[in-house]
């Protein structure tokens, strides 16, 4: 996962999605600050004007501010828009077998092409409007699970194949914390209980 993905927020000076590529580092628009792998799972970062500071990621992480969603607490019956994004979607076309020898593991998707749009996120659902072609809504209730994977963010909808999700500017990490988030809240607004995982599916207690 690139940094920008993870440190969805500076760390340093709390601007969103502010960290983008510049060669072998990345670096923060807002306010200047550098960031690079170091050794095992730490990253550097160099203030602008200053020294590097090395942390664990996990450090990095923990600094990031809490996410937030437009209209805590303010919810009724209309639907409030949270965000958008312009996304690549690919959607899981087939299956194909996993096998060692002549045991079978399993099976994993197999995907059709990228198809651009905008992604939005919603108080009652997720929706996808692509640039060519008919958009997709799934109601919050209908996302059975929710997963990471490798740079990509995977949606389950009930009875519906995976849908996957590049963000061009955005970061995986944020939109998966976006989304985990409307769900807690739709959830506990509708009476559904508290979700104590969201995969390999979404559960309550």
């Amino acid at each position: 996962m690139a940094i920008r993905d993870l440190l969805w927020a500076c760390p340093l000076c709390g601007a969103e999605e502010s960290i983008r590529p510049t060669g072998r580092r990345e670096t923060c628009r807002a306010c200047g600050a550098t960031f690079r792998r170091a050794r095992g799972a730490e990253i550097e970062a160099t203030p602008a004007g200053g020294g590097p500071i090395v942390h664990p990621a996990a450090e990095w992480v923990r600094r990031l501010p809490p996410v937030r969603l437009p209209g805590e607490g303010e919810e009724g019956d209309a639907e409030t828009l949270y965000r958008t994004a312009p996304v690549e979607a690919r959607f899981a076309v087939a299956y194909t077998p996993v096998r060692r020898g002549r045991l079978f593991i399993g099976r994993v998707e197999r995907f059709g092409p990228p198809r651009a749009g905008t992604l939005e996120l919603t108080s009652h659902a997720l929706a996808f409007a692509p640039e060519a072609g008919a958009p997709c809504r799934w109601p919050l209730e209908e996302i059975a699970a929710v997963q990471p994977s490798s740079g990509v963010l995977q949606i389950k909808p009930r009875r519906e194949p995976v849908v996957t999700f590049r963000f061009r500017e955005g970061s995986v990490r944020l939109w998966q914390e976006l989304i985990e988030t409307a769900l807690r809240r739709f959830y506990r607004r509708t009476g559904r209980g508290e979700i104590v995982e969201f995969q390999p599916r979404v559960s309550t207690r």
